[in-house]
Order: structure tokens, then sequence, then C-alpha cells
């Protein structure tokens, strides 16, 4: 799978998840700022440090994956920034600490408690990452067709991946009904 489409519709991808997660942090950082204290992972002199650099990285890294100079890189990055999440939230997974806000997608109408579906899909992103890294891609060799295909399928791949994570944060009807 070395089409520089499908390189294109990776990258393109991986820009809009790193930026649908950015952006709402940067709106509310003292929100994010609980939710990084809550996992429970960092010292507390460098959790509000993390969390104002945290969406900047991934904004930072989002735009750079749009960029043909700096877009290998940045998706190496992306991976690491994926597999950090994943790493945290199996941590908290591990630790029966599934009641906390992921702080993927911040949203007031539902809050996005963590499981091993937050857990599996951050190792998919970080898959993704390494498929957009390690093959390469030259803008030259796309027709405007397929620059178009890439862009609205990346498009409709970020609406499916937003709503599967507000799907995921809806209340348990079950649990209401007791």
């Amino acid at each position: 799978m070395t089409n520089p489409a499908v390189v294109l519709l990776a990258s393109l991808f991986l820009a809009l998840v790193l930026a649908t997660a950015a952006i709402p942090k940067l709106r509310r950082p003292d929100e994010f700022t609980g939710v990084i204290a809550n996992y429970r992972l960092l010292p507390s002199f460098l959790v509000a440090p993390f969390a104002r650099l945290l969406p900047i990285v991934e904004l930072v890294c989002a735009v750079a994956l749009l960029v043909p100079a700096t877009r290998e890189p940045a998706a190496w990055l992306a991976a690491g920034l994926f597999v950090m999440f994943a790493t945290a939230l199996a941590i908290n997974v591990g630790r029966g600490r599934t009641h906390i806000d992921c702080g993927c997608v911040r949203r007031p109408t539902s809050m996005s408690r963590i499981g091993m579906f937050h857990v599996l899909r951050a190792l998919g992103l970080a898959g993704i990452s390494l498929y957009a890294a390690s093959v390469p891609m030259s803008l030259a060799s796309l027709s405007a067709a397929a620059m178009v295909m890439g862009l609205a399928s990346a498009t409709m791949l970020i609406m499916l991946y937003l709503a599967a994570d507000i799907m995921v944060g809806l209340p348990d009807s079950h649990a209401h009904k007791h």
C-alpha cells in the first residue's frame, strides 16, 4: 500500500484528528489541566505545564502533517504521541480508573470515560502514523482527482471518528433504568 493517495488520506486524517483534539484544549486550558491531573501519572508540578504544552504540540504536528517537507517527521511525532496516549490510558484502565474523562475531544454534552476502546483507538492511530511516516509521498505524483478524493475521504473518516467518540461518551441507558 504505497499509493500516494492513501498516504495523503492518512496524513490528512491524522492532521484532522490532532487538530480536533488540540483546539478545544486550547480554548479551555483549566479544564484540560484537570483532565491531565485526573490521570495521576505526572508529579503535580508538571501537570499544568504539560497540559499547556500538549495541545500546542498536537496543533503544530497537525499543521506539519500538511506540509510535504515536514510530513514524515510529523508522522513520527504523531506516532509517539499516540503511543504515549495509549500508555496513559492503559495504565489507568489497568488501575480500574475508567471513570475519568479521556480528554481526547472536549465537549460539553458528554464525557468520554476511558476503556479499552480508547487504548485500541490510540494504538490504531499510532499504526496509521507509522504508515504515514514510513511510506514516501510526492504530491506531484497525485492527480487533482486523487487529492480531492483524499480530502473527502479524510473528512468522512474524521466525522466517523468523532461520532464514535461521542457514542462511547453517551451515558449508559441501562444504568438509568434501575
